[in-house]
């Protein structure tokens, strides 16, 4: 499976622009905000990008708080054993072992994701009239004429600057500053990523032309889901070049956290864990009866009762 997450735009954006938020916040006050307000942050992101009506949110309301009390209790217990593995893995050193461990967990924390924003997003879409579908459609199509603008005018160069600076900065969010042999170990690093672009661009278009079919011929809620489970969460039809890039992809965060790992002084790494360990310890507070799901790697078998 690659950890190159196609996306969908409207689809799943929907529901994991929330857990993306969630997961880049630290502090159990912010945390459980972002969480909290989940029905508002969907149902706001969902006005506008399928400029929806009134009527069609509030029909959809009961769908949203069945999937969300849903999440808090079956899924809050991954993302915090998620944390915990990572800050287990840090305290122990990140090396080969571990990292092949948390690469598959984050890969399956992903799609358990993505069947929530699946789940919530497919009743939106069938309710689609046919003005909002042709909004929806020349939306999709002004952004892939950005995308190839942006192709257009890319400078390989510039962009690998571009993306080791981005990584340093998602870096030092989690541990403060890096110092100059850190920040080399970073352009190191992300040069040798493969340049995907160009692909998902092309395979994003595919499918969303594939969507809006489906949409226009009113294919109805349960075929759209299939539509979207097999796209955004098994990947059927993933282009092969994708699918080895998303795997060279793996291996390159990975070789990231083991170079970087040992270069940590201890300021650096005491933040690291304490943003580790808040965000593990929110995530079981947020539950009504705190679970942590096993820390294997592993297909889970069942819940841990934490105390």
């Amino acid at each position: 499976m690659s950890p190159i997450m196609p996306s969908a735009s409207a689809p799943i954006r929907l529901a994991v622009t929330l857990f993306a938020a969630v997961l880049t916040l630290a502090g159990c006050s912010r945390v459980g905000i972002a969480y909290n307000t989940a029905d508002l942050l969907v149902k706001g992101y969902a006005k506008d990008y399928l400029n929806l009506e009134g009527a069609q949110l509030s029909g959809w309301d009961s769908v949203l708080d069945a999937e969300l009390a849903r999440h808090r209790a079956e899924e809050l217990p991954y993302l915090a054993a998620f944390f915990d593995q990572l800050l287990k893995a840090s305290r122990l050193g990140f090396d080969e072992r571990n990292m092949t461990c948390l690469t598959g967990e984050f890969r399956s924390l992903y799609r358990r994701q993505a069947r929530f924003a699946v789940t919530v997003t497919a009743p939106l879409l069938a309710e689609l009239s046919p003005s909002q579908i042709e909004r929806l459609s020349r939306r999709f199509q002004d952004e892939a004429a950005e995308d190839r603008a942006e192709l257009a005018m890319r400078n390989r160069t510039k962009e690998r600057e571009r993306r080791a600076r981005r990584y340093v900065s998602s870096v030092e969010d989690w541990t403060g500053p890096l110092d100059a042999e850190q920040r080399a170990i970073v352009a190191d690093v992300t040069s040798r990523m493969p340049d995907t672009q160009s692909d998902v661009v092309e395979y994003r278009g595919r499918k969303r032309g594939q969507l809006i079919g489906l949409l226009r011929a009113n294919a109805g809620e349960a075929r759209i889901k299939s539509f979207l489970t097999e796209w955004l969460v098994d990947f059927k039809d993933l282009p092969a070049t994708l699918d080895r890039d998303g795997e060279v992809l793996g291996e390159r965060i990975a070789e990231l956290f083991i170079r970087l790992g040992p270069t940590l002084d201890e300021r650096q790494r005491e933040r690291l864990d304490n943003r580790l360990r808040n965000l593990r310890d929110d995530f079981m507070r947020l539950q009504k009866q705190p679970r942590m799901a096993p820390r294997t790697c592993g297909t889970p078998t069942g819940l841990h009762a934490v105390a």
